[in-house]
C-alpha cells in the first residue's frame, strides 16, 4: 500500500533534499536543453506566423489550466497528515474539473477565432482542450511523488516527457510545417507524463468522501489559485495586446524573445518549489533550520541561473542570430529589454517557496494580484512603442516591484529582511560585474574579429567566473563556497578510494 505520510530521519532527510537538488539540475538540464533544441530547431521549419498563431491560442489554454489544478497539488504536498479519503477528493475535483474545462475550451473555440480574426485558431483552441484531460488525470499522482521526496522518479518522467514531446513536435514539422506540430508535441509529453506517473506512484483514487473533509486545503489551494490567476494575466497580458494590435508577425517575434529567455528560467527556477516546499514546510517549527535550508539552497540555484542570465544580456546581439538564425534579427531587441526582467525574476524565485511552505497563501495571492497590475500598466505604457516598447516596460515594471517583494516577505516567519539581503544581495552584485565583466569582453572579440561561437564560450566562461569572484567576497558567500568545495573534494576523496580497492 502506498504510503501517504512518509517519515524520515533527519540524515535520509538532508540526503532526499541532495538528491532532490541534483535531479532537479538533471530534469532541468534535459527540459531546458530539449525546449532551446526545439525554439531552434522548429524556428527553422516554422515561420514567425506559425508561431503568432499558436502564441495567440496559449492564453485561452493558459488561463483554463489555472482552474484545472485549483493550487490542490501544493496543498498535497504541505498538508501534515494526508488520508487516502483526502487525496481522493481532490483527485476527483481535478479530474472533473479539467472535463468540465475542456468542454467549455472547445465550446468557446470559435469566439477565438473570431477575436483575432484568423479562423485557424477555432480548430487549434479546440484541440488544445486534450491537454486538460491529461493534466486533470495526474496532478495528485505527481504530488504524492514529491510529498513522498522521490524526486529521482519524477526526473525519469519529465525528461522522458520531455525528450518524447521534442522529438514529436519535430517529426510533425517537417513533414506537415504548421503550428499543429507544437501541440502534438505538447500531447505526447502529456501522455507519457500522466502515464508514467500513475505506474509509478503505486497510488488508486477510490470513491470520494465529503469535500469538507477536504477544506482546509482548499483553502490553501484557492490562495495558490488566486496568485496563478494574477500570474497569467502578467504572463500573457503582452501577448494578447500584441496579437491584436500589432498582428501574429510582430507576436511571433515577441514570442521568441520570451521563450529564448524567460521560459527556460522559469525551467529551471520552478522546479525548486518541488524539493523545497517538502522541505522547508517540514521545518517552520525550527526557524534555525529552516534559514539554514534556505540559504543553501539559493547559493547553488542563483548561481547555476544568474550568471547565465548575466552571459545572455551581455551577448544578445550574437546570441540570437546565432540561435535563431538571421531571419529573426528583429528579436534582438525584444530579447534584450526583456533582459533584465528576467535577471531579477530569477532572483525573485525564492519568494514562493517561502510563502508557500509557510502556508501564507493569502499574501501570496495579493502579492500576486499586485503584481499583475503592475505588469498591466507596464504594458499599456509600453505598447505605443510595439514589441520592444513592451518588453522594456515590463522589465522597468520589474525593477520597481522587486524591493517591495522581498519587504513584504521578511515582515513575517523566520527569514527576516536581514536574511533575506544576506542571501540575495551578494548574487545581484555578482550579476552586475558578470554583465559588465562579459560586455567588455565581448566588445574587444567583436573588434578583433574573434569566431561568434569563440566569442560566447568565453563570454559564458568569464560570466560565471566573475560571479564566484564576486560572490566570495561576501561572508556567506566564501561559506557556501567552502562548503560546497570541501563536499566536492570528500566525494573525490571517496571515489579514489573505491577505485583503489
Amino acid at each position: 500500500m502506498t504510503d501517504l505520510n512518509p517519515s524520515f530521519s533527519e540524515e535520509a532527510h538532508a540526503q532526499k533534499v541532495r538528491n532532490g537538488a541534483l535531479a532537479a539540475i538533471a530534469t532541468q538540464a534535459v527540459r531546458v536543453g530539449t525546449q532551446a533544441g526545439s525554439v531552434v530547431v522548429l524556428s527553422r521549419l516554422l515561420t514567425p506566423v506559425d508561431f503568432g498563431i499558436y502564441a495567440m491560442a496559449s492564453p485561452i489554454l493558459a488561463f483554463a489550466v489555472l482552474f484545472q489544478d485549483l493550487g490542490l497539488g501544493h496543498a498535497t504536498v504541505q498538508k501534515d497528515s494526508l488520508s487516502q479519503t483526502d487525496l481522493s477528493s481532490l483527485f476527483w475535483v481535478n479530474l472533473s474539473v479539467g472535463t468540465m474545462l475542456a468542454l467549455a475550451l472547445i465550446a468557446i473555440s470559435p469566439l477565438v477565432g473570431l477575436f483575432y480574426n484568423e479562423p485557424k485558431l477555432a480548430a487549434l483552441t479546440a484541440g488544445m482542450s486534450l491537454t486538460l484531460l491529461l493534466s486533470g488525470a495526474d496532478v495528485q499522482h505527481l504530488s504524492l511523488l514529491t510529498r513522498q521526496m522521490r524526486f529521482w522518479t519524477l526526473a525519469a518522467l519529465e525528461s522522458a516527457a520531455a525528450v518524447a514531446g521534442f522529438v514529436a513536435a519535430i517529426v510533425i514539422a517537417s513533414v506537415y510545417h504548421n503550428y499543429w506540430a507544437i501541440l502534438a508535441g505538447s500531447l505526447v509529453s502529456g501522455i507519457i507524463l500522466a502515464s508514467g506517473a500513475w505506474l509509478t506512484s503505486g497510488w488508486r483514487p477510490s470513491r470520494p468522501g465529503s469535500i469538507r473533509q477536504a477544506r482546509g486545503m482548499l483553502t490553501f489551494g484557492l490562495g495558490v489559485t488566486g496568485f496563478n490567476f494574477a500570474e497569467f494575466i502578467s504572463r500573457n497580458a503582452d501577448s494578447v495586446l500584441i496579437g491584436k494590435l500589432c498582428g501574429a508577425a510582430s507576436l511571433g517575434a515577441y514570442n521568441r524573445a520570451y521563450r529564448l529567455l524567460l521560459f527556460p528560467l522559469q525551467q529551471v527556477t520552478n522546479p525548486m518549489i518541488r524539493v523545497m516546499l517538502p522541505t522547508l514546510s517540514s521545518l517552520t517549527q525550527d526557524p534555525d533550520r529552516y534559514r539554514q535550508s534556505f540559504r543553501r539552497a539559493v547559493f547553488p540555484a542563483l548561481l547555476a541561473v544568474a550568471p547565465g542570465v548575466a552571459f545572455m544580456i551581455s551577448s544578445a546581439d550574437i546570441l540570437v542570430t546565432t540561435l535563431l538564425g538571421g531571419q529573426w534579427a528583429e528579436v534582438t531587441p525584444i530579447f534584450v529589454g526583456l533582459s533584465i526582467a528576467g535577471l531579477l525574476q530569477t532572483m525573485n524565485s525564492p519568494a514562493s517557496w517561502l510563502f508557500l511552505s509557510q502556508g501564507r497563501t493569502r499574501e501570496y495571492m495579493w502579492w500576486g494580484f499586485f503584481s499583475a497590475g503592475t505588469s498591466l500598466v507596464s504594458f499599456l505604457c509600453g505598447l505605443p512603442f510595439g514589441p520592444v516598447g513592451v518588453a522594456t516596460a515590463y522589465s522597468v515594471s520589474e525593477c520597481l516591484r522587486t524591493p517591495i517583494l522581498w519587504w513584504v516577505i521578511g515582515r513575517n516567519g523566520p527569514v527576516g529582511h536581514a536574511d533575506v539581503a544576506r542571501v540575495i544581495l551578494p548574487h545581484l552584485a555578482a550579476a552586475i560585474a558578470s554583465i559588465v565583466g562579459a560586455s567588455f569582453l565581448h566588445h574587444w572579440l567583436t573588434g578583433h574579429s574573434s569566431g561568434t561561437l569563440v566569442t560566447l564560450a568565453a563570454c559564458c566562461s568569464l560570466s560565471y567566473a566573475l560571479a564566484v569572484l564576486v560572490l566570495s567576497l561576501f561572508p556567506a558567500g566564501r561559506r557556501e563556497i567552502k562548503r560546497y568545495s570541501s563536499l566536492g573534494l570528500a566525494r573525490t576523496r571517496a571515489g579514489v578510494s573505491l577505485a583503489s580497492n
